[in-house]
């Protein structure tokens, strides 16, 4: 059996030092999936698809003997790049490099180290890292259905490392919940996703500007206060991030200001955003996130050169929002 003082040395040199040792759960409990599913997940519909492996952690890896759970911080500080309280905002998370090209890596590299069969999984694998971090005892589960530490707090990314390896476990010994009477990231949340501990999809500004492939409606769109990739008000007042460190790897930092955002073009696109998560929405859906949020922040005069590249996602979007001089048109449009 490997000691759990040698993988969090192996660990140390990937820079995580956030990390738990558990034996792999043959099945979860499937009520918080199914109630999940029941509130509906609009574009998300892989995750009915995926349901049983869903369920099933070792699916990943039938041989694993060990599950390593990793909790890894990054930038805690607000980035806007426009006037105080009318600037265009992201996810935190997504201001540099992409964590999956930076935390799969090392977690495959601690694989190697200890060597045998390993699965290394960072957000897109069909697992639940929530639950399983839960019970690693890396946080509770908050009212922002968010892992949350007494100690970090939640501007952390998870990973997971299935291996046919036997390590010692270790808990991380703050698994009870700690939320109390506080239900600040439920009356900040402006679009009332936040509902029992989850999180409500075809409401969330993080799945609007992220995963919905449409027009998102109006009712939701004038909430968005400036968000135009992902969202962290929940966590912004969530007290236990008074708390956050900084980032551990100074690749996750970065910011930009409006300008730059604005003049970003069709042919620039995927350079600007090179080897970071904002690239995989696309220019389309980017230029109709930028329209909502511009719109949502009362800066509707910025929105003529979004409006003008005639992209029949952002029109559609601009008639939603009841812009003037946009032509009707026949039918509703998605990204693709």
């Amino acid at each position: 059996m490997v000691p759990f003082t040698q993988l969090q040395q192996i660990a140390a040199k990937e820079g995580l030092a956030s990390l738990a040792v558990i034996d792999p759960p043959e099945t979860l409990d499937p009520a918080p999936l199914d109630r999940m599913l029941a509130d509906g997940v609009g574009d998300l519909d892989w995750l009915v698809r995926q349901r049983e492996m869903r369920l099933r952690p070792t699916a990943m890896l039938p041989t694993a003997r060990s599950l390593v759970v990793v909790a890894w911080h990054y930038q805690p500080e607000a980035a806007s790049g426009g006037p105080e309280g009318k600037g265009l905002r992201r996810a935190r998370y997504a201001a540099g490099k992409d964590y999956h090209v930076i935390l799969r890596p090392k977690l495959g590299r601690v694989a190697r180290a200890l060597g045998g069969c390993q699965r290394a999984c960072v957000d897109s694998a069909p697992i639940n890292e929530r639950t399983l971090a839960q019970m690693a005892g890396l946080g509770w589960i908050g009212r922002n259905a968010l892992v949350i530490s007494p100690e970090t707090g939640t501007y952390r990314l998870l990973g997971l490392l299935l291996t046919d390896v036997d390590i010692e476990r270790h808990h991380g010994g703050q698994g009870a919940d700690r939320c109390g009477s506080c239900h600040a990231c439920e009356d900040r949340c402006p679009t009332k996703a936040l509902v029992d501990r989850r999180v409500l999809t075809e409401r969330c500004i993080s799945y609007l500007t992220i995963e919905h492939q449409g027009v998102v409606e109006r009712e939701l769109a004038q909430q968005f206060a400036g968000w135009w990739f992902g969202c962290d008000l929940c966590q912004e007042v969530c007290p236990w991030n008074r708390f956050a460190p900084p980032a551990e790897d100074p690749r996750m930092n970065g910011t930009e200001h409006d300008a730059v955002l604005l003049a970003v073009t069709a042919e620039t696109f995927d350079t600007h955003f090179a080897g970071r998560a904002v690239r995989r929405i696309g220019y389309v859906r980017f230029r109709r996130n930028l329209l909502i949020a511009l719109t949502s922040l009362g800066r509707i005069s910025e929105c003529q050169p979004l409006l003008a590249e005639g992209l029949p996602l952002v029109l559609a979007q601009a008639r939603e929002l009841r812009l003037p001089g946009v032509p009707e048109d026949q039918a509703p449009c998605r990204s693709s």
